[in-house]
């Protein structure tokens, strides 16, 4: 299995941590790989897994490759001609394309954007297209988790992305006399929210942590700053599964939040935990996976991959994230340049207005100058003329 990092902890990365323990109690042997090891590889490690960060170490005997972004799949195939199924989280992220050249004998979308992204893509003739569920760990003991409350409401909102939400969601949850916590922000970015989930009673989430939120029976609100989906129940489920989690086929305007935020009922932990164990449960999920590993293992690998593939892939992914970094910093000079602008105009008016002031002072001055030089000047005059006299 492989992954573009195992670094910090985000959705790809807790879905390897859920899928390999899963394959691992079904009686499969599971790898992983990672040009980039961190905090997760070692939880993985710690777990009795056998992480690997070098190509040049992986085994010889692997049955089949379960990819995902094509960097590492790209670096894993200047080893192994090994039958890979590559399953794709995302729709907008370059990694996650299967390029033709990987040879996938089949794909996996795990939401319908990405099934729509693959079954378009070029990669994908010839390759069995599958589409499954994002699966989640249901435990039994979550059954038996505190309810949500109807007071002293907890909210959390688990994200790396959000930037200006937070600030909204805490006026929106003061407002209706929740508490309120940020996981993933600035001082917080690194936490693992899996602890405050359970002990939160609201959670704002997208993807993966909004999907973890619901198997632990939290009232799971799907928002992010580009989306709003409201609260995950039997109504809204379809629609919010087939986007990931993420609200954007929900239509929904961000001047909805609050009047969805006020609809909170105790009651949408349960509804959440409920579709969660139907539609999602790990175990359905890697049985599934095992089934389509059999049909895919014989067939033979048309992989055409050359060997710099992998550093091309990673340098698309790191120009296109560096690209986008030099926007907003060009943006932000921009904001800086036309601030200093204003200021410099505004400066220049309160200099003009000084100059003004200072010429009038001056006029002023000789005015009075003038005045009083008058009467000293008459008696002199007087005293000149009597003398001649």
């Amino acid at each position: 299995m492989t992954n573009q990092s195992l670094s910090a902890r985000a959705g790809s990365e807790s879905y390897l941590e859920t899928v390999s323990a899963e394959l691992r109690r079904l009686g499969h042997e599971v790898v992983l790989f990672s040009p980039r090891c961190g905090a997760v590889a070692d939880g993985l490690r710690g777990a009795g897994f056998e992480v690997l960060d070098e190509v040049d170490d992986l085994p010889a005997d692997v049955d089949v490759v379960h990819g995902q972004h094509s960097e590492a799949v790209a670096l894993v195939r200047t080893r192994l001609r090994t039958p890979l199924v590559f399953v794709a989280h995302s729709w907008f992220v370059s990694i996650e394309d299967p390029l033709p050249e990987l040879g996938a004998a089949a794909l996996v979308a795990l939401n319908d954007l990405s099934h729509r992204r693959l079954a378009a893509h070029v990669a994908s003739a010839g390759a069995e297209l599958v589409r499954l569920t994002q699966p989640v760990t249901v435990s039994y003991a979550d059954a038996g988790r505190r309810p949500p409350s109807s007071t002293g409401v907890r909210a959390v909102a688990v994200s790396r992305t959000m930037r200006q939400l937070p600030a909204r969601l805490a006026d929106a949850c003061a407002g209706l006399g929740f508490s309120f916590d940020w996981v993933g922000g600035p001082d917080r970015e690194s936490a693992d929210a899996r602890e405050e989930v359970r002990s939160a009673d609201v959670v704002f989430a997208v993807g993966r942590s909004a999907l973890e939120a619901m198997a632990a029976a939290r009232a799971t609100f799907v928002v992010d700053e580009a989306s709003l989906g409201g609260w995950v129940g039997p109504a809204s489920y379809t629609s919010l599964e087939a986007d990931g989690f993420t609200g954007q086929l929900a239509g929904r305007g961000d001047q909805e939040l609050e009047q969805l935020l006020a609809d909170y009922r105790p009651e949408l932990g349960a509804d959440a935990r409920r579709l969660a164990v139907r539609h999602h449960s790990a175990p359905h999920h890697a049985a599934a996976l095992v089934e389509l590993y059999a049909r895919v293992a014989d067939r033979p690998v048309a992989s055409t991959a050359p060997p710099s593939l992998g550093l091309l892939a990673h340098e698309r992914f790191a120009l296109e994230t560096r690209a986008v970094e030099a926007e907003w910093r060009m943006a932000g000079l921009r904001r800086e340049v036309a601030e200093l602008g204003d200021q410099l105009a505004s400066t220049r008016a309160e200099l003009a207005e000084a100059v003004e002031q200072r010429d009038r002072f001056r006029r002023q001055r000789d005015r009075l100058r003038r005045r009083l030089a008058a009467p000293a000047a008459e008696p002199r005059r007087w005293l000149t003329r009597w003398r001649r006299r």
